[in-house]
């Protein structure tokens, strides 16, 4: 009866162990379908990690680009404000110019409305005795030797005098150039002519001066021995009467 039981208990093991292994078989076979229903998920998953890594650079680098468009921007504004700082510079220092060559023009009306108030003055108590002309190339306030020795000749008769007497200077020019610089091309001429007769004994106090530009013409402006008749200044000797 013992051996019998023996005999049964081997089979009976064998089925347990092999129920056993079926039922782990079945487990995995179980486990693995689940993981196998699971890639595609996973791989989707994957897949939109990818694309959302690959959308965010593309993201940063178009907001690189941005960044870097905007500072060139920048620049370019600040360039542009800098042309039109210097553009507002330009059109104030070309204003204060205009504004000096103004006050210039201004400046020698007076001094005309002066001498010439002066003239009316004494026109009762001094004639003229004597006039003398000297001539200037083009744009030149050089005395010329010529020039110095006609001056000469007035100087020697001024001092002659020793008294009762005053000189009238006035420079011109030819009509060739802007207003003020031929105003102060013939305020030069006239201011020579003075410095050298002062340098020959003519007191200071005895002379008037004064450039007048293109005013008072001798002779035609449009051809050249006309202009070059009118680049001169005039030297009057005044005597009492």
């Amino acid at each position: 009866m013992k051996h019998s039981m023996k005999h049964l208990a081997i089979p009976t093991l064998v089925l347990t162990v092999l129920f056993t292994f079926s039922g782990c078989l079945a487990r995995k076979t179980y486990v693995q379908q689940q993981v196998d229903a699971l890639k595609p998920g996973i791989k989707e998953a994957e897949n939109s990690s990818k694309e959302t890594a690959e959308r965010v650079d593309a993201v940063d680098k178009r907001t690189q680009q941005a960044i870097v468009m905007s500072q060139t921007a920048d620049q370019k504004a600040t360039q542009a404000g800098t042309t039109a700082q210097a553009a507002q510079q330009t059109a104030e220092s070309a204003d204060r110019k205009g504004d000096n060559a103004n006050q210039g023009v201004q400046q020698a009306n007076s001094r005309i409305t002066d001498l010439e108030s002066r003239v009316a003055t004494l026109a009762d108590n001094y004639a003229e005795s004597g006039k003398t002309t000297i001539m200037f190339p083009a744009s030149s306030a050089t005395l010329s030797k010529e020039a110095q020795a006609t001056l000469d000749q007035f100087a020697e008769t001024a001092s002659g005098l020793k008294g009762g007497y005053i000189v009238e200077i006035r420079g011109f020019s030819d009509s060739t150039g802007a207003e003020n610089f031929n105003i102060a091309l013939s305020n030069s001429r006239a201011n020579n002519v003075q410095r050298y007769l002062m340098r020959k004994g003519v007191p200071l106090y005895r002379i008037s001066v004064l450039g007048l530009g293109k005013e008072n013409p001798v002779a035609d402006n449009k051809t050249r021995k006309g202009r070059d008749q009118n680049r001169r200044v005039e030297v009057t000797l005044l005597k009492k009467a």
